[in-house]
């Protein structure tokens, strides 16, 4: 069995085996593509197979399971490696596929070649999923049949449809009324070779995955890459609020939004009003801050790259509006969750590292706040976030792992409760928070220690407020 995969270096060659590294839900899509298109998959997991979830993979014709340990060489005969987004690039065995010349991609890179449609894609330390979101219901407010994949949602290789190793690939330039959305992070983006989006945002670079990437420096350059590909037919939309994306060199057209200062080329905060401009022309009203459904100043910045990424396909500012009036949000990502006794309760589990704790808490007036930080350092430097606590912060309750360095850190900017666990730190909250004021789970941190993800973390707290201060799901102060 053969697969024609224009992507690869050896235009026009062929991939009989390839292995397919981590078996989570891109890896598991990468493999059933791959099977598709009639290559024989080698899938290679660390976790034993009785804990592995494969589908109608286990027992597929052409599918080869190694599970329960990670070769430190390649299988003989493997041709190229696509390797999913947790797994660290520099393991033992993709070192020795890029020592052979085998050619070692991200899971969105697999699945480019072969997709029916422009793509815009969406990165940066923190709001990457709102950004997405929204760019995506914006383009279906404009017509498009959108796809919101990637990162958030569904692997990029699920996307494609039978038969479309015989279509022109989606930077061919041809027109189509199905868009691919996607959000992409650190890792994905590390191992892309010839990726390539119509309409591309960096929304902002913060310490992040320092652990991962080795430093500030690296995990700038390979969210970076998401413009590397690009031509100047194509669109990059970065933040001029953001030094680490103002900052980046792009050769497709440069398109900026600002809340701070006008933009020549993009759009930025007019008053009330988010005006565009077109190559210095005269700016355009594209909506009204009044439009934008979600709370932060940060989420406002969110709203105008996913309005420049939609512009960039052509949809219409009434499209950006209609899009913005009806979204609802995203599940911890600053979600209100209750208010009860005059104390609002916001799940913001999705805030991991300490600039996305500083973006929600420059929402909240001065000590107004009783916020819960903590769980698994990710590199971060929590000294940043003093300021902001000492100004807005009436309580702090640290829990998991990094609860001591984050008090260290802090040094008495607001008065510490070592909570400990999730399930403390609720009742002590609230106990103490009064009327006027809010509680807020944003913990700088990733949720590894004690819970599975940031959504366990998120749907955890929200039980918990739900049982502690009443009103729970589907009561008169359910979610809203």
């Amino acid at each position: 069995m053969s697969m024609r995969n224009p992507s690869i270096d050896r235009e026009g060659g062929e991939w009989r085996t390839v292995l397919v590294y981590g078996l989570g839900a891109s890896g598991r899509a990468a493999s059933r593509l791959l099977l598709g298109l009639g290559a024989e998959v080698v899938g290679v997991d660390a976790r034993p197979a009785a804990s592995l979830e494969l589908g109608e993979l286990a027992g597929a014709e052409g599918f080869r399971l190694l599970a329960g340990g990670e070769p430190a060489e390649a299988p003989a005969g493997i041709e190229a490696v696509v390797v999913s987004p947790g797994v660290p690039l520099e393991r033992p065995l993709l070192a020795d596929a890029r020592r052979r010349g085998l050619p070692v991609l991200a899971e969105v890179e697999l699945a480019f070649p072969f997709l029916d449609g422009p793509v815009v894609a969406v990165t940066g330390s923190n709001g990457k999923s709102t950004t997405t979101a929204l760019a995506g219901a914006m383009l279906r407010e404009a017509g498009f049949d959108v796809a919101v994949c990637g990162n958030f949602g569904p692997p990029l290789s699920a996307q494609v449809e039978p038969g479309a190793s015989d279509r022109p690939a989606a930077g061919s330039g041809e027109r189509s009324s199905r868009v691919f959305v996607v959000e992409l992070s650190s890792f994905q983006l590390a191992a892309i070779r010839s990726f390539r989006p119509r309409a591309a945002a960096l929304l902002n670079v913060a310490a992040d995955h320092l652990d991962r990437h080795g430093g500030l420096e690296a995990y700038t350059a390979a969210k970076r890459r998401i413009f590397e590909n690009q031509t100047a037919d194509d669109v990059a939309v970065l933040n001029a609020d953001d030094p680490g994306s103002r900052e980046t060199e792009v050769t497709a057209r440069r398109r900026l939004f600002s809340r701070l200062a006008p933009v020549d080329d993009g759009c930025f905060l007019d008053g009330r009003r988010v005006v565009e401009r077109d190559r210095g022309g005269e700016p355009v009203e594209l909506f009204r801050t009044v439009d934008s459904p979600l709370p932060g100043a940060h989420n406002l910045s969110n709203a105008m790259a996913a309005a420049l990424l939609a512009r960039a396909l052509g949809a219409s500012p009434d499209a950006c509006r209609a899009a913005l009036d009806g979204f609802q949000g995203l599940a911890h990502r600053m979600e209100r969750v209750i208010e009860s006794g005059g104390v609002v309760w916001y799940d913001d589990s999705k805030g991991t590292n300490p600039a996305a704790v500083l973006g929600c808490l420059e929402g909240f007036p001065d000590d107004s706040v009783h916020l819960i930080l903590g769980g698994r350092n990710k590199g971060a430097d929590f000294a940043v976030l003093e300021p902001a606590v000492r100004a807005k912060a009436v309580h702090v309750y640290l829990i998991g792992e990094a609860a001591g360095e984050l008090e260290d850190a802090l040094g008495g900017s607001a008065p510490v409760a070592r909570a400990g666990t999730l399930d403390r730190a609720v009742a002590e909250a609230a106990l103490r928070a009064r009327p006027g004021e809010s509680v807020l789970l944003s913990p700088a941190c990733a949720s590894f220690d004690q819970f599975r993800d940031f959504n366990q973390r998120g749907d955890e707290f929200q039980r918990l407020v739900h049982a502690i201060v009443g009103g729970g799901p589907g009561g008169q102060e359910a979610r809203v």
